[in-house]
């Protein structure tokens, strides 16, 4: 199952007045199923609408919306053949809304891995200890575009995606360990 586009499910949590966006919606997800092995629909769902608007209601179709990036993440991060995807806008879109989403990305996903209950003791692979390390950084890191650079800008952009998806890959078969071979990052 795909994930649904970004700016749909983006368009999901606003119409419901959730101050969350898509990446981070997604890298909570991530993070809670990396660490707990399973994430409760309905929990993740109040958690992405905690802070909202009252006054909008949350539709059938933006919960629609929600239940595909639930099953479709959960069938990606499981996947043995490693087609795990980030939930990350269209490379079409600005380089400065891509980094921030990013960013914000990591930030779901270090929340999500709190939320799903991970403690440093049920990490033993370093490459994993380094890589959680390394997405608090993303996380907190500010970023900045050149207009000289806008190629290299976007090729370091790649490389920081493709390094998160292997990481949530490893990370996962870290703590949902699984008789598939884990990917090694670089």
């Amino acid at each position: 199952m795909a994930l649904p586009e970004f700016s749909e499910v983006d368009d999901a949590l606003s119409s419901g007045g959730s101050m969350v966006r898509a990446a981070e919606c997604h890298g909570v997800l991530c993070g809670i199923l990396c660490a707990s092995g399973s994430a409760d629909m309905q929990g993740w769902v109040r958690h992405l609408f905690e802070s909202r608007d009252e006054k909008l209601d949350i539709s059938a179709n933006a919960l629609k919306v929600l239940h595909d990036v639930h099953q479709g993440t959960l069938a990606e991060i499981n996947d043995e053949e490693f087609q795990f995807s980030l939930l990350l806008p269209h490379d079409d879109c600005a380089i400065e809304e891509r980094i921030a989403a990013v960013s914000e990305w990591c930030s779901g996903l270090s929340l999500g891995l709190v939320m799903g209950g991970l403690q440093d003791k049920m990490l033993s692979n370093d490459e994993v200890q380094e890589f959680i390390q390394d997405v608090q950084y993303i996380a907190e890191a500010c970023f900045r575009t050149d207009s000289d650079s806008e190629e290299h800008t976007e090729q370091s952009l790649a490389e920081i995606e493709e390094y998160l998806r292997v990481g949530v890959i490893l990370l996962n078969d870290e703590l949902q360990p699984s008789s598939a071979p884990s990917p090694t990052i670089h």
